[in-house]
Order: structure tokens, then C-alpha cells, then sequence
């Protein structure tokens, strides 16, 4: 028996909502209803009476609650207990651009740093990250976005410059040409993405859009382009793209002058209960890193 279930039951039990739950949970309802009846196969009775437009918890269900409350308190004091030891393990995750912009070569200075630590990672969505987090499936996320959750506190580690660059000098400027043709859109942030459409509004007719960095710079590659790029010789780029962007940047490639003072910032997520001492000195070790 899944623990989860039993946290999904009493859920359901308190909001008497299928899709309340789902949202406080940050599941989809159909999972909800999944494990509810799982649940109640597993105690082979039923624990709630759907109605259409209600749901009533029935007694087998009201007898439950005791103990599913007693299970869950249990590992809620288990995971206290663990995080006060000393911390051996760190389960994190990052978005695509958070990973190429920072974890990468954090990773390096974080095993410098705590030779003893094994750190778990994973690339992940936002929305993943945000219930991973409150799921208490990771210590800690990196993202390029702010995590709109009351109970994450997001630290901001660095901002990255960011410059429209063009595959052949003059490209944009060029007569008679269809500037968005010519665009690929690297969405790095929402943020970012609207102060560029309002610098360069032909950035909506881009022909390619993608959060792929390596699809823009194959792009640029073999053909005459422009995209939104970080700036050369930024230290916090992973080595494996830094690569790919020095080749690009030995091509004869001139910064597109008309947009400037862009830039993706990189977050460090965590729940703000989160008393983890090892994420602590994570959090501490990568602030240091390019302040």
C-alpha cells in the first residue's frame, strides 16, 4: 500500500471534492479517483458515495481517517527525523535551461565541495517541480521561472545575458526581407519571451519555436538564421553547450544591435518549511558561485 493513497484519501475527505483534492494535491483528478479505488479494493468496501453533485464519505470511510491520519503523522515524523541526520542523499531537478544555463557546471563545485554527498537529479517541467516539491519527492528545483506556489520560496542565483545574434552579418538588416522567416524562437522564460516580442515583434512569426537549444543552434548551423543566444564566454554555461555556442560564435556571427538588456534568470526552489541542512549549505554554495 502505497502511503499516497492514504495522504489522497484524507484529501478527499476534507475537501469531500474529487477535483479540489486533485488541485490541493497537484494530481489530475483522474488520479485521485484512481487511487481511491484502489483503496477501496484494497479494503474491499467503499468509501465514498459519489452523488452528482457531492460526494458523502460513508462509515467504513470515517473509520479509516484515525488510522490513515496515524500513518501519515508517522512519516511526517520519519522524514523530520531523517532530515535532521546528516545529509547524505539530495534528490533535485531542473528545467532544460536551468540544467544548461547552471546545474551543469554547479554540479563540478557541489561535488567539490561535499565529496561525501550523492546527488540525485532529473530534468523535469515546472509543473512536475512544483508538485515534486510539495510531494517531498525532491530537496530542492531549478528553474528559469518563479514556482507560483505560497509555500515555495524561490532564490535567485544569476541572471544570464542574453543578445539576438544573426549566422551571417547583416542578415536582418537586409532589404525587402521577411525578418520573421529568418527568427527562431528559443523560449528561454516567459518573461524573457515578452520583453523580446515587444523589442521585436516579428519574433511572433518566427518559423521555428523550441525550448531545444541544441535544435536552434543545428538551425543556425546550416542555414542563415537569427536567435536570441547567452553571450559568449559566460562561465555558467554547461561545457557541452558552451562548446556548441563558441563554434557558432567562430562563424562570422555579429550581434543584432536593436535588442538589448535581455537576459533568463536561474532560481533555486524550495518549500519554505523545508528545514533540510543540507540544502542549506547546497543553497549557500551555489549563491557563492558567480556573486
Amino acid at each position: 500500500m502505497d502511503i499516497r493513497f492514504l495522504t489522497t484519501f484524507l484529501e478527499v475527505a476534507n475537501t469531500r471534492h474529487f477535483g479540489r483534492a486533485a488541485e490541493n494535491l497537484y494530481l489530475t483528478q483522474s488520479a485521485v479517483s484512481a487511487r481511491i479505488k484502489l483503496l477501496e479494493e484494497y479494503f474491499n468496501t467503499a468509501l465514498f458515495i459519489r452523488n452528482r453533485n457531492s460526494i458523502q464519505i460513508t462509515q467504513a470511510g470515517q473509520s479509516l481517517i484515525p488510522y490513515a491520519e496515524m500513518m501519515s503523522a508517522t512519516l511526517a515524523d520519519a522524514r523530520k527525523a531523517l532530515a535532521e541526520e546528516e545529509c547524505i542523499h539530495i534528490n533535485c531537478a531542473s528545467t532544460p535551461h536551468a540544467q544548461t544555463l547552471f546545474f551543469d557546471t554547479a554540479l563540478e563545485h557541489l561535488n567539490q565541495q561535499f565529496p561525501s554527498m550523492t546527488i540525485r537529479h532529473e530534468v523535469s517541467s515546472v509543473e512536475n517541480i512544483t508538485r515534486q516539491l510539495h510531494e517531498h519527492s525532491i530537496d530542492f528545483g531549478l528553474t528559469t521561472s518563479l514556482l507560483k506556489s505560497d509555500d515555495i520560496e524561490c532564490h535567485s542565483l544569476l541572471d544570464v545575458s542574453l543578445a539576438l545574434y544573426e549566422s551571417e552579418a547583416g542578415l536582418l538588416a537586409q532589404s525587402n526581407i521577411d525578418i520573421g522567416a529568418k527568427l527562431v524562437h528559443l523560449d528561454w522564460s516567459a518573461n524573457t519571451t515578452d520583453l523580446l516580442v515587444k523589442t521585436l515583434p516579428e519574433m511572433k512569426k518566427a518559423k521555428i519555436k523550441t525550448n531545444a537549444i541544441e535544435l536552434v543552434l543545428n538551425t543556425l548551423f546550416s542555414k542563415s538564421a537569427a536567435a536570441v543566444l547567452p553571450k559568449p564566454k559566460n562561465p555558467s554555461l554547461s561545457p557541452l553547450i558552451a562548446t556548441q555556442i563558441a563554434k557558432f560564435y567562430q562563424c562570422s556571427v555579429t550581434q543584432f544591435g536593436n535588442v538589448t538588456d535581455l537576459s533568463v534568470p536561474v532560481y533555486f526552489c524550495q518549500l519554505k518549511a523545508n528545514k533540510h541542512v543540507g540544502v542549506v549549505d547546497v543553497l549557500t554554495t551555489l549563491r557563492a558561485l558567480y556573486h
